[in-house]
């Protein structure tokens, strides 16, 4: 490179940078970038070069200066292509990766075949009239670079027709050129230069193509862009609208691309014509293809005869080939391992199309034996599903999915070792070393095995606790016996199960409680309480043991007496003032035992009491050998009794001579103080001074509350010769004694009084 070149490509470099940074300062897209490049060949100047956005669209075309050198400022990150031209030169196309391809390389263009031939073409209409500015373009065997990749143009040289509707070219070769000619409401026509008389036949309605819009709604749509590409010519052509319709004027014969477009909101919609023969309707709706796309026309091949090398727009639209449909299934019902899919053998497989996509739409689907979009089937051993989807084009794409059928269960497998610790290592179960609430199961199944994989291990403990793993470990809150049960379950669903049975020690006392209670005389249930004589009845159900199993009973009452079973009865007598220490003992099967007791203290009771309340003589100072009559009031408290009873007199004392008695009815004697039983006999006095007792229930024939039955008073009997003096004595002390006497009467009426 020359050092003139360099100062200049050194100040042109200075010169954009100053301009980028003041770009850099303004632009809100702090990506942007700036590309200067530089065309070398005989004459650089006057060489146009467009870029097209890749992605976007955006288009730019700038004129290369005297030296060659062209920029462009703020370019995006992202993909162009380019193409370089002007006349007399072969065209060049060249991409662009921005920002990694800056700064660009020089590009080199070459001059184009010319010679001294002068050809003459003159267009006319079906009727010979002259058509003024139609487009004539001349095509050479001699390729360019075009816009569509792996497309060759022959050299193109272009003029407009004059009113005569002659374009005159000069400087060609001697090689016969192809013709193509357009004009705006003419079907494109091609010749070649043996025959420079063409005829252009206007479009008309013979094969009037009727187009209506919709929207997703329904709804139909007067402000859509209706167009139409004729593969055939690489022509394109827009509709005429009235109101809500769309016309289009294909030529027969004519393979015909329909697109529909609706705002940026609605996805396009695209219709192929294979062949036109007649005038049709169709019915279009936008917005149902999600993947098209409002900036992009797709058409079905590289366009041809000359059109390779127009740019690839259409108004404002990319034109890019049709990249075909993409195929994909979905498939649910199977197990995805590694890509794999696998099913238990004899088990439906559901398969869809849905996700399968194209930018043109139209997707029809092909399972070999069905064309719905979702297909199913069965599978007994393993095999391959294909699906062919074909676009509105006719491109096609297909996929597979290889289902594999699994007909054998796994085999599952474990161990079970018991641990004391974290610490523990751990020893093999036994039979005899788990405890409950002590001890660790660790369950290991990793010895477990299957031909395809296993996807799941289920664990149940028999205790009514499950989990999930290959390696778990359980405590057992209760004893007992637990079958611990292991489903492996393969990755193709099938499963099979081993049951492992495990014996927890019961190292757990039983809690032991038990209740009472009596039966009263109204038939009520009295709890907590006991009753003299009265069965009291024992309830152990209280009692609880984490074994779940038949519990031992065993129950002292205090008194000597003994039972057992969970509940009993038992009858307090001879009560005692600090009661009765009743004694259960609950014991398990594994002879774990626990003690409670309670004090209990029966109430007493209630009996009949038998009292004499008083004591008189016939004669209070008899002399010896007279007969005296006793007389005793008997009565009675507390309760009526049936039994008969004796009352007796002794003399002296209680336990002396008894000197009479009478047998008593009970049940002729009434209750309460106010009520006494007259009793009496009779007594030949002997001389001296001597007590008389009179006892009531001599015999203790009734069960009293008190035994306090007896009462005594002193009676005087004088000898003959007593004087008068010893018999004033024996008066005055009997006076005394028979006062006392009565005022112990009156007091105990008086203390039972109610």
């Amino acid at each position: 490179m020359t050092e003139k070149r360099n100062s200049r490509i050194a100040l042109l470099a200075v010169v954009m940078l100053l301009s980028g940074a003041l770009l850099g300062l303004i632009s809100e897209d702090a990506s942007a970038a700036n590309a200067v490049g530089f065309i070398s060949s005989d004459s650089p100047s006057g060489v146009s070069v467009t870029f097209i956005n890749q992605e976007t669209g955006a288009s730019q075309s700038v004129t290369s200066s005297a030296d060659g050198s062209y920029s462009f400022n703020n370019l995006d990150d992202g993909e162009y292509s380019v193409r370089y031209s002007k006349v007399g030169f072969l065209s060049v196309l060249d991409t662009w990766s921005v920002p990694s391809d800056l700064p660009l390389d020089d590009v080199a263009m070459y001059l184009a075949p010319a010679g001294s031939t002068s050809v003459t073409v003159n267009v006319k209409d079906g009727g010979g009239t002259d058509i003024n500015g139609a487009t004539v373009s001349l095509m050479s065997a001699t390729t360019e670079d075009s816009w569509w990749t792996d497309a060759p143009v022959g050299y193109t040289v272009s003029n407009s027709t004059d009113v005569a509707g002659d374009a005159g070219f000069d400087s060609l070769t001697l090689d016969e050129y192809v013709i193509r000619v357009e004009a705006s409401g003419y079907a494109t026509t091609f010749g070649n230069t043996s025959d420079t008389n063409i005829v252009m036949l206007a479009l008309d309605d013979t094969n009037k193509q009727t187009v209506r819009v919709y929207d997703p709604s329904g709804s139909p749509l007067g402000d859509a862009t209706v167009f139409m590409y004729d593969a055939t010519s690489s022509t394109w052509y827009g509709a005429n609208k009235v109101g809500y319709t769309y016309y289009l004027q294909p030529s027969a014969g004519s393979e015909v691309y329909v697109y529909a477009y609706h705002g940026s909101n609605n996805n396009p919609s695209v219709l192929k014509i294979a062949s036109v023969s007649e005038p049709a309707t169709h019915n279009m709706e936008v917005g149902s293809n999600s993947a098209a796309n409002d900036g992009i026309v797709y058409i079905n091949s590289a366009p041809s005869q000359g059109a390779q090398s127009v740019t690839p727009m259409y108004d404002d639209r990319m034109i890019k080939l049709n990249p075909g449909p993409s195929a994909s299934i979905d498939v649910t019902g199977t197990t995805d391992v590694d890509g794999s899919h696998i099913v238990a053998a004899g088990s439906e497989v559901n398969f869809s199309g849905s996700s399968s996509t194209s930018p043109i739409g139209g997707i029809s689907y092909n399972w070999g034996s069905s064309s719905d979009v979702d297909y199913s089937a069965s599978f007994t051993e393993s095999g391959t599903v294909t699906l062919i989807v074909t676009d509105e084009f006719g491109a096609t794409d297909s996929t597979t999915v290889d289902i594999i059928a699994d007909g054998e269960a796994p085999a599952p497998d474990f161990t079970a070792t018991v641990k004391s610790s974290t610490d523990d290592d751990g020893t093999a179960y036994n039979e005899t070393n788990v405890e409950e609430d002590y001890t660790t199961v660790v369950f290991d199944a990793s010895s477990s095995t299957d031909a395809v994989g296993i996807d799941s291990y289920s664990w149940d403990f028999g205790d009514e606790s499950t989990d999930t793993g290959n390696v778990t470990n359980h405590i057992f809150a209760n004893p007992g016996n637990f079958d611990v049960i292991l489903t492996v379950t393969d990755v193709a669903g099938n499963n099979d199960s081993k049951t492992m049975t495990i014996s927890v020690k019961d190292v757990t006392i039983p809690s032991a409680e038990f209740s009472w209670s009596y039966t009263n005389e109204t038939g009520g249930m009295v709890s907590g309480a006991a009753m003299e004589g009265e069965p009291t009845h024992f309830n152990a159900n209280g009692s609880t043991d984490n074994s779940g199993g038949d519990l031992t009973y065993t129950w002292d009452f205090g008194d000597g007496e003994t039972a057992s079973g969970v509940t009993t009865s038992h009858t307090f007598g001879n009560l005692t003032d600090d009661g009765f220490n009743v004694v259960l003992t609950v014991s398990d099967a594994s002879d774990n035992a626990d003690v409670i007791s309670y004090n209990i203290k029966p109430a007493q009771k209630e009996r009949p009491d038998l009292y004499i309340s008083e004591l008189s003589f016939s004669n209070d100072n008899p002399t010896e050998g007279s007969t005296v009559t006793f007389e005793a009031i008997v009565k009675l408290l507390g309760m009526n009794i049936t039994d008969s009873f004796e009352v007796g007199f002794f003399l002296d004392t209680a336990d002396g001579e008894q000197i009479g008695s009478e047998i008593v009815d009970g049940s002729n004697m009434s209750f309460g103080i106010e009520h006494g039983f007259n009793v009496s006999t009779t007594w030949k006095a002997t001389s001296g001074a001597h007590t008389i007792v009179v006892v009531a229930d001599t015999l203790n024939v009734i069960d009293e509350s008190e035994e306090k039955n007896d009462l005594s008073k002193v009676i005087t009997v004088s000898s003959e010769d007593d004087s008068s003096d010893v018999t004033s004595m024996i008066m005055i002390i009997a006076v005394v004694l028979l006062s006392v006497g009565s005022v112990g009467y009156i007091y105990r009426d008086s203390l039972f009084s109610k």
